[in-house]
């Protein structure tokens, strides 16, 4: 049985990346899709990088490219790298992750499911993956790089992780 789709943009491949996450979150029942214009952005972590170790990543195409000029029109805020991502996941019927805001009201305009770097943490946790202990100790991680992540729901999972 395949495993579900999830588009990742660019912000939460960072958090993955700072919060020591990457390998981890391949153990995951997913498979996490990059456009591969994101691939070519991403500095810290290297895009290939993530190639390397498992992430997947398609193009667009022409109807996709079609699609994130026509979004371009519409979003002002996203970048385009980001609407790429947003097409991916409209284009494949999956959810988007992501921690920009812009990017997240555009992906539900557009109709999608939209899911953030907490969810994922979330998720690890759910797995067996991580431990509860590790999830905070990763959450604080990413905070410190400077993860755009919403202040009071961290604060709530940092304590209920912490015990």
């Amino acid at each position: 049985m395949p495993k579900k789709i999830l588009v990742l943009d660019t912000t939460v491949c960072i958090d993955l990346f700072n919060g020591g996450l990457l390998e981890k979150a391949l153990q995951l029942p997913y498979d996490l899709v990059l456009p591969d214009v994101i691939i070519e952005e991403l500095i810290n972590p290297p895009g290939e990088e993530l190639v390397k170790i498992g992430y997947s990543v398609l193009p667009l195409g022409k109807e996709g490219v079609e699609q994130v000029l026509a979004l371009r029109a519409r979003y002002r805020k996203p970048s385009t790298n980001d609407l790429f991502a947003l097409v991916l996941a409209k284009l494949n019927s999956c959810p988007l992750v992501t921690g920009d805001d812009s990017l997240r009201r555009a992906a539900k305009d557009e109709g999608l499911q939209v899911y953030g770097s907490l969810w994922v943490l979330d998720r690890l946790i759910d797995h067996h993956i991580l431990s509860s202990l590790e999830a905070a100790v990763s959450l604080e991680k990413i905070l410190e790089k400077g993860g755009w992540l919403p202040r009071k729901e961290c604060e709530a999972r940092l304590k209920r992780w912490r015990g």
